[in-house]
């Protein structure tokens, strides 16, 4: 193995691998508390805006929330491709938190403006845009963001002690921005509380940018100087890189599971428990429980290998939905909210580990190649995702319409309500474990990322960078 076919030609300082300071950590993870709130907000209720309050039918409303879905995915790679090609003396990826947190904010406030009843093809078209417009600007923010991580250190281990600040604050984000649904479903003026809330949490997502681009401020001397480009077909082969190739493949896997085992909660709380509100109470321990572990598989990951600790969270994270959803059944609610709790504690690993492997393989793609893609394999892990999410919906309605599921019938049939058991107890558990053995094809372990680095600070004419060692 050398350090690459062709060199990259930067030359930025390399990030040292050494601590990043608590108050960098925190202040960088801040950022994922507003980008957090502002995703999860419009995931849970935009389309009950767009129907219940606005007026459009669903089917329209439907489709203006895909449209900026599949942008949202089409525009991942790209901005990770403009973010790499960037110079700025705030550092590449800075700037555009600086820059962009202000437009994102105004973009998720603007989101929520449209008049009551105002249902018309109009509104369906100035809804598409603005949120086309939230799509473009969450992504212009969030691509850089997520890639900051290779930039602060090349530390193993470090890096996943900064996703998992990431993925504490990113929990606190997912339960303030569901917290919109008290607005909604208590207020007797829906239409104004929803306006005040989109407010203030524009007013939050705005702050804990700006704060994430000041406490990363120390940082911006590594990621001033653009990356070298490629041509773009170049880009449309990274995909059939082998690591780059099993680490999408996972992300989209473990996508599909999590989007199922989400939108299957609501159906299992009401058909088979037998209250609505179990599947709130569920979701709100089960993040709740899972943000509170994460400190937990982050100190284990310095001693076990990664993707061996993920094979055991999956596995572990199938048998418990196996077991709630074949035992659950009407008035289980205390059962079903204590598997939540289980499963928050096994799921905890998938908040903090896989995140972590995508800046070690920025290093080791730049050692194999000599070509570096920072944001860009960002905007590809939050592509795959999306195309995930995207899948599971899919797979969802088709498993439930095979068991005859009636969306329009309060009580199901027996078939159906199996169907709604079988659907929350095997599929997400399924792709689950799918994902974690696929991951253990992954190549790049804390001792060959550790070769590559001290290999490409030594052709970079610094040696080993601090903390990196010599190479094996």
């Amino acid at each position: 193995m050398g350090t690459g076919r062709n060199a990259t030609a930067t030359t930025a300082e390399r990030p040292p691998a050494q601590p990043v300071t608590r108050g960098a950590a925190a202040g960088y993870a801040s950022g994922d508390l507003g980008i957090s709130i502002a995703y999860f907000a419009v995931g849970f209720f935009f389309l009950f805006y767009l129907t219940d309050l606005v007026g459009l039918s669903p089917a329209v409303a439907g489709t203006v929330v895909l449209i900026g879905k599949l942008w949202d995915g089409v525009n991942d790679p790209l901005i990770g491709v403009l973010v790499d090609r960037t110079r700025s003396r705030h550092g590449r990826k800075r700037a555009y938190l600086l820059y962009g947190a202000v437009p994102f904010a105004l973009s998720f406030i603007a989101l929520w403006w449209l008049p009551a009843g105002s249902a018309s093809t109009a509104t369906a078209v100035v809804a598409t845009v603005l949120s086309l417009v939230f799509a473009t600007t969450y992504s212009l923010v969030g691509v850089p963001y997520q890639a900051l991580v290779p930039v602060m250190t090349a530390d193993y281990d470090e890096r996943t002690r900064l996703v998992a600040y990431k993925a504490i604050a990113s929990a606190i984000g997912v339960i303030t921005g569901g917290g919109i649904a008290l607005v909604v479903t208590s207020q007797a003026g829906v239409e104004q509380a929803l306006r005040i809330m989109a407010i203030g949490f524009g007013v939050a997502i705005a702050v804990t940018i700006i704060i994430a681009a000041t406490s990363t401020r120390a940082y911006a001397r590594f990621d001033t100087v653009p990356i070298a480009p490629v041509p773009l077909k170049r880009y449309l082969q990274l995909l059939l890189e082998p690591n780059v190739a099993v680490l999408m493949g996972y992300k989209i896997l473990g996508a599909v599971a999590t989007g199922v085992l989400t939108a299957s909660l609501p159906f299992v709380a009401t058909h088979v428990v037998g209250s609505t509100a179990a599947s709130t109470y569920a979701l709100a321990v089960y993040t709740i429980t899972a943000a509170a572990l994460v400190p937990v598989w982050s100190r284990w990951s310095h001693r076990i290998d990664k993707r061996r600790l993920i094979l055991v969270s999956n596995a572990c994270s199938a048998a418990v939905l196996l077991a709630v959803g074949l035992l659950a059944g009407a008035g289980t609610t205390v059962l079903f909210v204590a598997g939540a709790a289980l499963l928050g504690t096994a799921m905890s690993a998938y908040l903090v580990l896989p995140p972590s492997l995508v800046p070690d393989l920025v290093d080791f793609y730049e050692y194999e190649t000599g070509e570096r893609h920072e944001a860009v394999f960002f905007g590809l892990w939050m592509t795959v995702h999306q195309l995930g999410l995207g899948v599971a919906g899919f797979v969802l309605g088709l498993f439930l319409a095979g068991f005859g599921y009636e969306a329009a019938a309060e009580v199901q049939d027996a078939t159906a309500v199996l169907g709604v058991r079988l659907a929350f107890a095997l599929i997400p558990g399924t792709f689950l474990v799918l994902a974690a053995l696929l991951l253990l094809r992954y190549r790049i372990t804390r001792e060959k990322l550790v070769e590559a680095q001290a290999a490409l600070a030594a052709s970079s004419g610094s040696g080993p960078a601090p903390g990196t060692g010599s190479p094996r």
